[in-house]
C-alpha cells in the first residue's frame, strides 16, 4: 500500500462503499434522494465481490475474512432462506419471491468490500472515511429540511411530513456511537491511538442534532441516548447534567424550538401517546394469526407476488414496523430458539476475532432497546456487518503489534497483514 494509492484511490472508494452500504441514496419511501435499484445493485456487487475474493484466496484468506464468512453463511441461511421456505409451505409463494423479499439480509456480505478496503488505508483514514460518509448523509438531510435541494421522489406518501427525511439514519447513528466511544476513551477503538476528544464530541453533537431536527425518528434518538448511557456509564451523570444545562433555555423559552425548526407537535404526540394505530393493529393481527396456525412459522410475503400480505391483512400490514414481533411472525415458535442461538453465534464469532468487545457490547445493548420497533436481524445487518469490520480491523492491528517470532507460529495468518 502506498501513500498515494491509499489517499487518492482507496480512501474515496471506501467513502463511496460506506455510503452505499448504509443506503444513503437507496430507494425508500422516506428518502427524498433515493435512486431506484441502487440498493439491489450494491447487494449484487457484494455477492460477486465476495465470491471472487473467496476464489482468489481460498487457501490463504485472512483469518478475519474466514471467520466473518461464518457469520454471513449463518445469517443468509437463517434469515434469508428459511423465511422463504416457510412462506412457500404456508402461502404457496415461490421461494424466489421470498428470497427477494428478505434481500436486505444480504447486506451482511457488505463486510467483504469494507474489510478489503479498510485494510488498504490507515486506521485514521478508515475513521475519517466513516465520519465523512456520515456527514454526507447529515448534509443532505439538512439540505432537504431547508429546501436547498428539492425532493426528487416521483410520489410522496400522504403520511410523510415535508421537513422530515430518512437519509442514511443508521450510518449517522453508528458514526455517533463511534464518536462518543472516542470521546469517552480519548483513543481510537481500532488502534488505541490518541484522538482529539473535542473534535469527536463536536462531530457527535452535529450528528445528534441531525437526528433530532432533520431525521426526526424517535427510535433513533432513543437509540443514541441508550448508547451514550451504556458507553459512558459513570460519566453519563456528568453528560446528563451538562445536557440539562445546555437545554434549559429551551425549557424556559419553548418558542426557541420552533424557531430552530423542531417539529414540536411530532414529539408532543409521542409523549401523549397519540399514534395512528397501524403498529398496534399489526401486532394484534400477528398474534391472532399465530394462534390460528398454532405458532408455526409463516415466513414473509413479497408485494411482487399476488400483492403480498394485502389480501390477508390489508394495506397497512408491515413486518418492518413491529421489530421482534415481525420475527415471531416469520419464525413462530422457532423464534425462541433462533434469537438466543443467533446472539450466541454472533458473540462467538466476535470473540474469535478479538477479545475486546466493549464497543460491540454497548452498540448491541442500545439496539436491543429499539428491538420492539426495528427488526435487528432482518433490517440491522448493515450495522452488524460494520461492527464486525471495525472489530476485525482492531484484531488485525493488535496482531501487527506482536513480535515477529510470535507471528511465525501462525503461517496461515500471514495473509492478514
Amino acid at each position: 500500500m502506498t501513500n498515494f494509492s491509499s489517499r487518492f484511490f482507496f480512501f474515496p472508494l471506501l467513502i463511496m462503499v460506506i455510503v452505499l452500504h448504509f443506503a444513503v441514496f437507496g430507494d425508500s419511501p422516506h428518502n427524498p434522494y433515493g435512486i431506484k435499484g441502487l440498493n439491489e445493485l450494491y447487494l449484487a456487487i457484494c455477492i460477486i465481490f465476495t465470491i471472487l475474493l473467496l476464489l482468489a484466496s481460498a487457501e490463504n484468506a485472512p483469518r478475519e475474512f474466514r471467520i466473518i464468512m461464518y457469520y454471513c453463511a449463518y445469517t443468509t441461511v437463517v434469515f434469508l432462506v428459511l423465511p422463504a421456505i416457510f412462506a412457500y409451505y404456508t402461502y404457496g409463494q415461490p421461494i424466489v419471491f421470498g428470497l427477494i423479499e428478505e434481500r436486505r439480509v444480504l447486506a451482511a456480505l457488505g463486510f467483504a468490500p469494507l474489510l478489503f478496503l479498510g485494510k488498504r488505508v490507515s486506521t485514521l483514514q478508515f475513521e475519517r472515511a466513516f465520519l465523512y460518509a456520515a456527514l454526507i448523509a447529515a448534509f443532505f438531510s439538512w439540505c432537504f429540511k431547508f429546501g436547498v435541494i428539492p425532493d426528487m421522489r416521483p410520489e410522496v406518501r400522504s403520511d410523510d411530513r415535508p421537513d422530515r427525511s430518512s437519509i442514511g439514519p443508521f450510518l449517522i447513528c453508528l458514526a455517533y456511537f463511534y464518536c462518543i466511544q472516542i470521546w469517552s476513551k480519548g483513543a481510537s477503538p481500532i488502534s488505541g491511538a490518541a484522538r482529539s476528544k473535542i473534535f469527536y464530541l463536536v462531530i457527535a453533537a452535529v450528528l445528534l442534532l441531525t437526528l433530532v431536527f432533520a431525521t426526526q425518528t424517535r427510535q433513533l434518538i432513543v437509540l443514541c441516548l441508550a448508547f451514550t448511557l451504556f458507553c459512558l456509564r459513570a460519566k453519563a451523570i456528568i453528560w446528563a447534567a451538562s445536557l440539562s444545562i445546555l437545554l434549559s433555555p429551551f425549557y424556559f423559552y419553548p418558542s426557541l424550538l420552533e424557531i430552530l425548526g423542531l417539529n414540536v407537535e411530532f414529539y408532543d404526540s409521542t409523549l401523549e401517546g397519540v399514534e395512528d394505530g397501524a403498529r398496534s393493529v399489526t401486532i394484534a393481527l400477528i398474534f391472532d394469526h399465530l394462534k390460528q396456525v398454532n405458532w408455526l412459522p409463516s415466513g414473509s410475503l413479497s408485494l411482487m407476488w399476488q400483492d403480498g400480505f394485502i389480501p390477508y391483512f390489508g394495506e397497512h400490514f408491515f413486518l418492518s414496523d413491529v421489530g421482534i414481533i415481525g420475527t415471531l411472525f416469520r419464525f413462530g415458535f422457532l423464534t425462541f430458539l433462533i434469537v438466543p442461538m443467533t446472539l450466541f453465534v454472533y458473540h462467538r464469532i466476535a470473540k474469535n476475532i478479538a477479545s475486546d468487545m466493549s464497543f460491540i457490547y454497548a452498540t448491541m445493548l442500545a439496539l436491543f432497546v429499539i428491538w420492539p420497533l426495528n427488526g435487528l436481524f432482518e433490517y440491522g445487518q448493515p450495522v452488524i456487518a460494520m461492527l464486525f469490520v471495525i472489530h476485525a480491523l482492531r484484531a488485525r492491528y493488535l496482531r501487527s503489534q506482536e513480535p515477529i517470532h510470535e507471528r511465525r507460529a501462525y503461517p496461515q495468518l500471514q495473509g492478514s497483514y
